[in-house]
């Protein structure tokens, strides 16, 4: 049986849809606490954070069977912030599993997205196997590390440090914006996501301006982790500008060491915080990668930044069997940093639609992706590409 006509039964089995009643999305969140052994108790903060046109059932005859959760935001690429919808919560109930619900879900919601001109979706992922089934690829890395307050040898006390209040999320929001247009991968975080981190119901969050407040140079937001001391520092979202923001973060740290332990933050796994250390006494405690899909090839290349300074051209040949607009060769033109895709008459560099997700994110290059079997073309044109696509590696401190 064709892969067509395999899909085609599978769309007559199940259908996705918004949830159409009260009962049906109790029901998903059911299905998701099971999945995730989460507490049922916290779905309707969930449901009411996202909100209920964020959510899709997967129904067979009239029983919901599964479904997930979708954040509209962006993403930064190049110094430019690309429109991403986020995939979360994706759930089957246990009984239904192994026979097309989770395929038939996320060719739905893709194909959704894209007659939304959604550039790209993003997630991660419990089983790769599954999403790289629908185009997704490995794109960049969320990287938690912590480090023994005692082991830091940092005392620099020339910015002030000053309390400041959760709710004035604003001033966060500036902040960490000059901090992520630099950062590859990172978010353009929606309300959801800064509600997430800034939501201190259950927990005691402390924050902190370094710098003066006419010119603040970043910012801390942490717990105090434990039932007794020693605590640990959890450091919640953290925008260090400077350098000199860098070593006054590390010493407010040190400075809780009469009665704390670690502190652990999410960073990239290039951490230019690690290199402002004395001594390498920190630890990688987790490391996982999250996974991109490109819904519209010539939109998500023209929204990406490229490197400044840098004239050139480049011409693809992309597959996709989920999303056929995107099949075809293109050329992207660069200049000023900017991308103006057409269509093409050739296909220098020629991957399937997951191998695009890696290179556009900057997760590995051309000839990184050569040797991993992901594209192929020829040397002038791999070589345009590591150019093009070069930049910080991407990764994003959230996880959704």
């Amino acid at each position: 049986m064709q892969q067509s006509e395999l899909e085609s039964q599978t769309q007559k089995v199940y259908k996705v849809d918004h949830p159409e009643n009260a009962r049906q999305l109790m029901h998903l969140g059911k299905i998701i606490s099971q999945c995730f052994s989460a507490d049922l108790s916290n779905w309707q903060a969930y449901v009411q954070r996202l909100g209920q046109p964020n959510f899709r059932v997967i129904l067979q005859q009239a029983r919901v069977v599964g479904g997930l959760s979708l954040y509209p935001m962006g993403q930064w690429y190049g110094g430019q912030s690309v429109p991403m919808t986020g995939l979360a919560a994706v759930a089957i109930t246990p009984d239904a599993r192994g026979q097309g619900a989770a395929v038939t879900l996320l060719r739905q919601t893709l194909r959704e997205l894209h007659e939304q001109n959604r550039p790209l979706a993003c997630l991660y992922a419990s089983t790769t196997h599954l999403y790289r089934r629908v185009g997704f690829e490995h794109a960049g890395s969320s990287c938690r590390y912590s480090l023994p307050v005692n082991q830091i040898h940092i005392v620099d006390r020339t910015l002030p440090v000053t309390p400041i209040e959760i709710s004035e999320q604003a001033l966060f929001v500036e902040l960490y914006r000059q901090q992520a247009q630099f950062n590859n991968g990172n978010l353009e975080r929606n309300d959801a996501i800064w509600s997430s981190i800034l939501d201190d119901k259950d927990k005691s969050l402390y924050a902190y301006l370094l710098g003066p407040r006419p010119a603040p140079e970043g910012y801390a937001i942490f717990t105090q982790k434990s039932a007794r001391n020693p605590y640990n520092l959890e450091i919640q979202d953290l925008v260090l500008l400077t350098v000199a923001a860098a070593r006054r973060f590390l010493t407010f740290m040190a400075d809780h060491r009469s009665l704390a332990d670690r502190m652990f933050w999410q960073d990239s796994p290039a951490a230019p915080l690690i290199s402002v250390l004395e001594e390498q006494s920190y630890r990688v405690e987790h490391l996982e990668r999250w996974l991109l899909r490109i819904l519209d090839v010539p939109q998500a290349l023209a929204l990406r930044g490229y490197p400044m300074g840098v004239e050139a051209e480049l011409y693809l040949k992309v597959v996709d069997n989920l999303l056929p607009a995107n099949t075809g060769c293109f050329r992207l033109q660069v200049s000023d940093g900017k991308g103006k895709v057409t269509h093409g008459t050739r296909g220098d560099l020629t991957m399937e639609i997951g191998g695009l997700a890696p290179l556009y994110s900057g997760l590995m290059t051309a000839r990184q992706l050569q040797q991993a079997g992901l594209i192929s073309g020829t040397e002038a044109s791999l070589a345009t590409a590591c150019t093009l696509f070069s930049g910080a590696t991407p990764w994003m401190s959230e996880h959704f």
